[in-house]
């Protein structure tokens, strides 16, 4: 047992990364010129191509590598272990040192508002990590989401980045270089010991309350058994997913709508933080590079006005869904303003059908049955499933050579009847009559 626990105690950064339990796929080491993966085998060279190095980014999770086929990507779709939660914290920007920071960040652990990290980085700005003991599932992502969103909002008053969330993202590599000010990345381990998903949740907004100003003391609490609930938040996460996906291919530029889609933006996001206030800022973040070429700008009151009508009216929703049992009641007259159908957002947003494939959850049905379609695809593949087009040409290979050796075989014994043949060559009469046709 005391072997098992030193075994599971974080002694160096990389075991935040590598362990026993965290040997499913790959983590993606970049320096957005070239892509690296390594597996748990390959701590020393990943530690020496990158040590001293200026640019060197690491995955803060594992994804599936197909070496066969050549795939090697970081899309949400290859996710294959959710090993950390990361937070990206740019003090600098608030004109905070480093010291003030992490000050900051020690009294925030002291009072239970946040847990203590596993790992703090610190070079130009400040980077906490917490490991996930025996990683997660990919199945987990919107629990994971929830609580960095979360974590963020608790951080946002020193700097914490709202952007940096999304489950592929990669953060500076521990004892590499800093490019922005030649400064070492200097890896600390805080605290040895890993979280369960639970303990990281307690410091969160319960999933039943839709807002708390309360301050949370780490108490341990439980997943909720219903699972109406817990597919609210998953289909909230991957509407959100898909939103910073479009913001992403289309440069910001929602030209016509950018109202009506700070509204969903808004109303989505308020049902993963904790205050008004939290949403405000969250949202004013991700909206700083989005425009619109025909409408005039929008003023601060105007921004504010549509985040609260959007936060109002998902507070409502959330408290019909949960006083009707986690179900959602449609009725026409009931003003409960609902989250918008997917055929909606896509006309509302005029989401072309070429977006729609880089989405998860905002796309119409054929093309839902397209990706459903390549997802298998790339599962049979990946479990060593031939293609069907290799899989009749090798039949059809298998024949010609069994064929072939009949011919052989009838040359060296004319007088055989079909099933003296059949039995040399191991296949049924009936396979034998089906060879004479082909020759």
């Amino acid at each position: 047992m005391q072997a098992l626990q030193q075994a599971s105690q974080l002694t160096n950064w990389f075991d935040l990364w590598f362990d026993d339990y965290k040997r499913t796929g790959y983590v993606a080491v970049t320096d957005f010129k070239m892509q690296h993966f390594y597996g748990a085998n390959d701590i020393e060279r990943l530690i020496g191509a990158t040590a001293g190095k200026k640019e060197q980014y690491i995955s803060i999770n594992a994804f599936d590598v197909d070496w066969k086929n050549g795939i090697y990507s970081r899309e949400a779709e290859y996710l294959k272990q959710i090993r950390n939660i990361a937070i990206d914290i740019d003090q600098y920007n608030l004109g905070l040192t480093i010291d003030e920071t992490i000050d900051e960040i020690h009294s925030l652990v002291v009072t239970n508002r946040i847990p203590e990290p596993n790992l703090v980085l610190t070079s130009r700005g400040v980077q906490l990590f917490y490991s996930i003991d025996r990683g997660a599932s990919p199945k987990m992502a919107w629990l994971v989401s929830y609580i960095t969103e979360q974590l963020i909002s608790k951080l946002r008053h020193v700097g914490a980045d709202s952007n940096a969330k999304d489950m592929s993202r990669v953060m500076r590599v521990p004892n590499s270089i800093n490019e922005r000010n030649n400064a070492l990345v200097t890896p600390t381990i805080w605290n040895d010991t890993k979280y369960s998903l639970q303990e990281l949740q307690s410091y969160c907004r319960p999933l039943e309350e839709y807002e708390t100003r309360k301050r949370k003391q780490g108490n341990i609490i439980y997943l909720p058994t219903n699972e109406k609930l817990q597919q609210i938040y998953k289909t909230n996460y991957a509407r959100l997913r898909d939103f910073n996906r479009l913001i992403e291919s289309r440069q910001g530029d929602f030209t016509g709508m950018r109202n009506v889609f700070l509204y969903m933006y808004s109303y989505h996001q308020a049902l993963v933080l904790n205050t008004q206030k939290d949403v405000i800022a969250s949202v004013r973040n991700t909206f700083q590079n989005v425009y619109s070429k025909t409408d005039k700008p929008m003023s601060n009151r105007e921004f504010e006005t549509t985040v609260k009508s959007a936060y109002k009216d998902a507070r409502e929703f959330f408290n019909h869904f949960k006083d009707n049992g986690y179900n959602v009641i449609y009725k026409t007259n009931d003003g409960i303003k609902k989250p918008y159908k997917t055929s909606n957002v896509i006309k509302k947003l005029n989401i072309t059908e070429d977006e729609q494939r880089l989405m998860g959850s905002i796309r119409n049905s054929s093309i839902a049955r397209e990706q459903d379609r390549e997802r298998k695809r790339i599962e049979r593949r990946s479990q060593g499933v031939q293609p069907m087009n290799e899989y009749q040409y090798e039949r059809k290979q298998q024949k010609q050579s069994k064929v072939d050796e009949l011919k052989q075989l009838m040359n060296n014994k004319p007088n055989a009847t079909q099933k003296e043949l059949a039995d040399i060559l191991g296949v049924t009469t009936r396979t034998i009559r089906r060879y004479l046709k082909a020759i």
